[in-house]
């Protein structure tokens, strides 16, 4: 049974990390965040919250005494895309910047309502597949590798002062950023090419 603790908790969750907000600080939400063990956690009780309200709506939606307004359908969005004619459009910053603010400013750049955005994981796992980021031994944030080194991208320890959890962020300066602004048609293709092997295992 889900006490009112845990269903308050799932709802903050959810709602901070909506708005690009970390859930237990007042900082934004990074793919380090995503990836530690406190969010992982949360994001656990936050989908046993999920569920049960699935069970709860399913039941409702079978009784005869009640009757649930069908769902209105969305418009399916299209996959993120970038052409390569548009890159110019997109200007390195002048200090290094972390992965969260280089993607905000990727989807303010190319804002479209009918495209899906651009996600820190997303980027997070292109560069990992390119061999610019792995995940350490303890399994929790992504570092660079020698090859990310070599672009420039530089890893800082931090301590998350609410908990006292050592965590690390990846700042990417100028050549960094360049670099993967001129990558990003390759992001796509390597995006929808995941979506596509997911479709075909369903």
């Amino acid at each position: 049974m889900l006490d009112i603790n845990k269903l308050r908790n799932a709802y903050n969750v959810i709602h901070r990390m909506s708005q690009n907000r970390h859930p237990f600080a007042e900082e934004e939400l990074s793919l380090e965040a995503v990836q530690s063990a406190q969010v992982q956690e949360a994001l656990t009780d936050a989908a046993e919250v999920i569920a049960v309200y699935g069970k709860i709506m399913n039941l409702v939606s079978q009784s005869t005494s009640f009757k649930v307004a069908p769902k209105t359908s969305k418009a399916v969005k299209s996959s993120f895309v970038v052409e390569q004619d548009d890159l110019s459009r997109l200007q390195p910053m002048t200090e290094a910047t972390n992965i969260t603010k280089l993607v905000k400013y990727i989807n303010d750049t190319f804002a479209d309502k009918e495209m899906h955005n651009l996600t820190t994981v997303e980027l997070g796992r292109w560069l990992e597949h390119a061999g610019y980021l792995q995940l350490p031994e303890d399994g929790r944030n992504k570092i660079p590798t020698e090859k990310g080194s070599e672009l420039g991208i530089v890893t800082e320890k931090r301590v998350r002062q609410a908990t006292g959890e050592i965590y690390y962020i990846n700042f990417y300066p100028q050549a960094a950023q360049q670099f993967i602004f001129d990558n990003l048609p390759a992001v796509a293709e390597f995006l929808a090419k995941e979506k596509e092997e997911k479709l075909a295992d369903a």
